[in-house]
């Protein structure tokens, strides 16, 4: 069982197993989306809320890293990068380009070498759509700075 350790602003720690905390992250985030026509958050959402806080895209950050872990996400973005940030911006306009009725093509040696990462994109996601909204989401995160692999080392 893979265990997740959340801090508290005040230090306090508890460690939890990694699908409680994403089950609760779900639902807590779910009460910040619509704190007005929500119903009540559960216990457990409302103790993960200690930890996280209310900045609902805070909690859609912790969401998605979490998120990485399931189908190991981390392992096929890892594949596509080779664990370079240098290439995770590329990799991350190319995936968001995939499926686009509006994606405007480049000059031809370009697009070959965009159409050979197109290609093992989807042999590393199955051709699986949803796959490729939660690795574009991952992505995102690294690309944003919130995540890097210096950071995820040893």
């Amino acid at each position: 069982m893979q265990l997740v350790t959340l801090t508290a602003p005040d230090g306090h720690r508890e460690r939890w197993d990694i699908i409680t905390t994403y089950l609760a992250l779900q639902s807590w985030y779910s009460y910040l989306k619509d704190t007005d026509n929500a119903k009540e958050p559960t216990a457990l959402a409302t103790r993960i809320g200690e930890f996280v806080g209310d900045d609902i895209k805070q909690v859609r950050t912790f969401l998605v890293y979490l998120d990485g872990f399931n189908g190991d996400l981390y392992s096929k973005l890892s594949l596509l990068t080779n664990n370079d940030d240098k290439n995770t911006t590329r990799l991350y306009f190319i995936m968001k380009s995939i499926n686009n009725p509006n994606y405007l093509a480049h000059n031809k040696k370009k697009e070959r070498e965009r159409q050979k990462i197109v290609e093992r994109i989807e042999q590393v996601t199955n051709n699986d759509v949803e796959m490729l909204k939660r690795l574009i989401a991952l992505t995102k995160l690294f690309v944003d700075g919130q995540l890097s692999y210096k950071n995820m080392e040893g």
